[in-house]
């Protein structure tokens, strides 16, 4: 019970240190606050298991350095993969994407991220890690069985808060994309109108053609962000949005290489609820 007790702290401990971590990154580099982790809670659960794999698995080695830096980062970079490949083929969507990192494989993992996580990992197992234990233990001994009791309930009604949101979410942005479909027919038949008038009258067929080559011009350059201000202005888009609930929103804006899968137009799905959350500030 003691290291069932242990192992939970440590997990919870982790995985919040980790959420803090990318949190305050990331706010950094955005230049404003960015609340990170798919879940609602303030932890990140791949950090909780990376680091307690290293812990466990890599205990033989923690006294070799170097063979400890690079198994470490041969097994945070197996799990990063696993856990990429695993939120993609649950949620449908991509959350992170290291595609422009040099040395990547399938966007999931790079070269340069794993050697940094390696270094990482070192430093928690040889600086961070006998602090954390101190923590664990007084925490241990103040709270016993109770607190991972009530932990584990968190983060499993957390979980499932997120699914059944997630699946709404999926829903939600298939309808947004179909939508988007739709009203790219319309302009170009639209578009297609216009080009027979033009034609219909010889005698203004010059003048037709040149304004024409500018108005596509324009439109090549335009045509995502007009499409997207007449769909976030039309009713039956506001109203499918408005089903789009605060986490689901914040993924959007938090995770700004997060790719919707399985459906057609994912950048103006995204540029929608954008547009439709920054409005109602």
């Amino acid at each position: 019970m003691d290291e069932f007790i242990k192992v939970v702290l440590l997990f919870f401990i982790y995985a919040f240190i980790g959420w803090l971590w990318e949190t305050v990154y990331c706010s950094l580099k955005a230049g404003k606050f960015v609340y990170r982790g798919f879940l609602i809670g303030p932890y990140c659960p791949i950090y909780g298991f990376g680091i307690l794999g290293v812990l466990y698995f890599l205990d033989p080695f923690k006294q070799n350095i170097v063979l400890l830096y690079i198994l470490s980062t041969i097994l945070v970079t197996i799990l990063e993969y696993l856990t990429s490949y695993g939120l993609e083929k649950l949620f449908h969507a991509s959350w992170w994407d290291y595609k422009d990192v040099p040395m990547n494989l399938n966007g999931r993992v790079a070269l340069p991220v794993s050697l940094f996580w390696g270094i990482g990992c070192v430093l928690i197992v040889r600086v961070v890690h006998p602090k954390v234990l101190l923590f664990e233990g007084f925490l241990a001994k103040h709270f016993g069985l109770v607190l991972p009791i009530i932990l584990l309930i968190m983060i499993t009604s957390d979980l499932i808060y997120t699914l059944i949101n997630m699946q709404a979410f999926k829903k939600v942005t298939t309808q947004l994309s179909t939508a988007v479909d739709e009203r790219k027919e319309e302009l170009a038949a639209k578009l297609n109108e216009k080009r027979t008038e033009f034609s219909s009258n010889l005698s203004e067929l010059k003048e037709s053609i040149s304004e024409e080559l500018t108005e596509r011009k324009k439109a090549k350059s335009n045509e995502r962000i007009s499409l997207i201000e007449e769909l976030k202005n039309t009713p039956s888009i506001n109203e499918l949005v408005s089903h789009i609930g605060f986490n689901q929103k914040r993924w959007i804006k938090n995770y700004p290489n997060l790719t919707l899968k399985n459906i057609k137009n994912p950048f103006e799905v995204k540029e929608i609820i954008n547009k439709n959350r920054k409005n109602k500030k």
